[in-house]
């Protein structure tokens, strides 16, 4: 009778035959993930203890993450990941930095496969008429606008002297001087409100090299209120108050996402909606819509 063997097979492999991992490549990993992880967490002001809380994980073990001493598992990282509310680019991020692949499809707007999303911003614009809409990514950049959004910063913009990398950002269009800001009459506090929201979603992209060129874009305009600045409370939201060549209009915002995105892109998209806060601006632009 032939002897049986204990010999182990993987995947048609014998055992022996598997690729072999050295140690030091493990460790460099786990290193590399560990200081890409604590420093999310600290830009967060998220301490260890809570962090392991809501991982369901204990302090020790996410100390040792941190440390490279352990090195995660793929299922690990997008638990932190989701622990942390990581967009899903950051994710994407914190996955490669542990030795996997990309977990979030991540792709240009125009690239073929984005057809849907292109679609769906295309409705959602088309939708808001005769309201002012815009498209623009998570650091501000302009995208795409309805024809109405056209027409208002047609009416309270000098475009002729607007420079293009102005107009390009919207945070930026609205704060300089050769931008929106002449027509905000209510400057400050509208500037104070878009500053401090600014700040804020940036914390969600603390390594991302477009934030960063962003705030430097913003830091360089002359004049801007201090982040202490107070903001009204005169109603229930800001509104944006413009007035430029006698003509005036009264506005507030909304801000609506891509419900339940399984995309890095589509997660980054806002569509930023201008309502008449009164009902002569309503009246003026349905006027402006009305065919010459």
């Amino acid at each position: 009778m032939q002897a049986m063997t204990s010999e182990v097979m993987f995947s048609g492999r014998r055992a022996g035959t598997l690729p072999f991992v050295p140690i030091a490549s493990i460790k460099t990993e786990a290193s590399a993930f560990g200081a890409v992880l604590r420093r999310h967490r600290a830009a967060r002001g998220v301490s260890q203890e809570r962090l392991a809380r809501d991982a369901e994980i204990s302090t020790r073990h996410l100390s040792c993450l941190e440390t490279g001493r352990a090195a995660p598992s793929k299922t690990m990282v997008l638990v932190l990941g989701s622990a942390l509310d990581l967009p899903l680019r950051e994710r994407n991020a914190l996955l490669e930095a542990a030795g996997f692949v990309a977990a979030y499809r991540d792709l240009p707007l125009e690239a073929p496969e984005a057809a849907a999303l292109r679609r769906a911003i295309d409705l959602m614009l088309d939708g808001i008429e005769p309201n002012g809409a815009i498209a623009c990514d998570r650091t501000w950049n302009l995208l795409q606008m309805n024809q109405a959004a056209t027409r208002l910063f047609a009416a309270f913009v000098d475009l002729a002297a607007a420079p293009p990398e102005v107009m390009r950002n919207v945070l930026v269009a609205t704060l300089h001087p050769l931008g929106l800001r002449p027509a905000i009459v209510n400057f400050t506090e509208v500037a104070a409100m878009a500053l401090d929201r600014a700040r804020r979603e940036a914390a969600a992209f603390s390594d991302d090299p477009e934030v960063a060129r962003i705030r430097a874009a913003v830091a360089a305009i002359p004049d801007l209120p201090a982040p202490e600045t107070p903001r009204g409370a005169e109603g229930p939201f800001i509104t944006v108050h413009l007035r430029r060549n006698g003509v005036e209009a009264r506005l507030f915002t909304t801000i609506a996402t891509i419900g339940t995105p399984t995309d890095a892109t589509a997660e980054d998209i806002r569509i930023e909606t201008y309502f008449p806060a009164d009902e002569a601006t309503a009246a003026w632009m349905r006027a402006l819509a009305r065919p010459a």
